[in-house]
């Protein structure tokens, strides 16, 4: 005899049973013999095994048996979830639970840091451009007479800066419709950054903060690196991604275990948006040296923003939690790039020497 209770499907009241098994007929009754029921194992649907929770038997007419899981006999219904028996099995075993943790986890990682950031970046890869375009348009709007404000630089400044931007733009071959505005941006102070529609914000205290052209070249460089890698797109698409998934996952990002999902989600991104950086860096090195431009300006240039903006000092704590590369590191990378530049000049100028 197998102790049970049973629920007859009508009333919530629960009835503690009897049960046992005669060939393919399974019967129960109460303590005191005064009721009895019987069903064919076949006409039963027996639920998944799961450890610490009572094994229930669904009968056809809505009532049903429930059992608790460590006196389920294991013959009654020897071909039904063989997938939950595995299940259960590996439940109680420690070690198998804490491997199953970590593939979890790992499989987490791997989909913050390679599934979200490929599917993103396909998706981007098919958008219409004319929706970048929208997305410029509707960001510059917004920021325009709040965060940006009319620019205060002289026209003559303003001639000569645009002038040697597009000197240096239409040094490149198929960058496709950009354009430079300035404006004056007391909230964020000196910056620059690059829209999908192809401008390029320019702030009167960036260029009040840098020390020639080669400067000024050097950050346009790095934005028209944002510009043509789609960088906004795709960090948009990558931040979307992932609060989707963190939201399928936990249900509703708005309670506290989406508050709480919002820390490592907000680390990720920042490593989304470190990672562009380094590419913009990257592109503005090559572009600065196919143009004859010793990649030193951009040394230059994070000089003159370091001074500009002292509050920001880099600390190797803060590495995780900062938008962009540590200082340090991208004037590291310039610095090499330099040594590259001169390296290559001063073969050339060995064999014109030689001719």
């Amino acid at each position: 005899m197998t102790p049970a209770v049973y629920f007859d499907g009508l009333s919530t009241r629960p009835i503690w049973v009897e049960v046992w098994r005669e060939d393919a007929v399974l019967h129960w009754r109460t303590a005191d013999r005064q009721r009895a029921w019987q069903a064919s194992l076949a006409s039963m649907e027996p639920s998944a095994r799961v450890t610490g929770l009572p094994f229930v038997l669904h009968l056809a007419d809505g009532a049903h048996l429930q059992i608790e899981h460590d006196q389920m006999p294991a013959d009654w219904f020897p071909g039904h979830h063989r997938l939950e028996k595995l299940v259960d099995w590996l439940e109680r075993r420690w070690m198998a639970a804490l491997a199953g943790v970590v593939v979890v986890v790992v499989s987490l990682l791997a989909l913050f840091e390679y599934g979200v950031p490929w599917a993103a970046d396909r998706v981007a890869d098919h958008l219409p451009h004319a929706l970048e375009s929208s997305m410029g348009r509707q960001s510059l709007t917004a920021l325009e007479g709040r965060v940006l404000l009319p620019t205060h630089l002289s026209a003559e400044r303003q001639t000569h800066l645009q002038a040697v931007f597009w000197h240096f733009a239409l040094g490149m071959p198929g960058l496709g419709d950009v354009r430079l505005k300035f404006y004056s941006a007391p909230m964020i102070g000196a910056n620059a950054f690059a829209l999908p529609d192809g401008t390029i914000v320019f702030t009167d205290q960036l260029a009040s903060a840098l020390p020639d052209d080669e400067a000024f070249i050097a950050v346009i460089a790095h934005e028209l690196g944002h510009q043509v890698h789609h960088h906004m797109l795709r960090q948009v698409l990558r931040n979307s991604g992932a609060f989707i998934v963190a939201g399928m996952m936990m249900g509703d990002v708005t309670s506290m275990g989406g508050i709480t999902a919002g820390i490592p989600l907000f680390l990720i991104n920042s490593h989304y948006s470190r990672t562009f950086e380094e590419d913009a860096d990257g592109f503005a090195f090559a572009a600065l040296s196919r143009q004859d431009i010793d990649p030193v300006a951009f040394v230059h240039m994070m000089q003159a923003l370091q001074r500009s903006h002292p509050e920001s000092k880099d600390q190797a704590a803060e590495r995780y939690v900062m938008s962009h590369p540590l200082n340090a590191d991208r004037i590291g990378r310039a610095e090499a790039a330099s040594l590259a530049f001169k390296a290559r000049h001063g073969a050339g100028a060995a064999v014109q020497a030689k001719k």
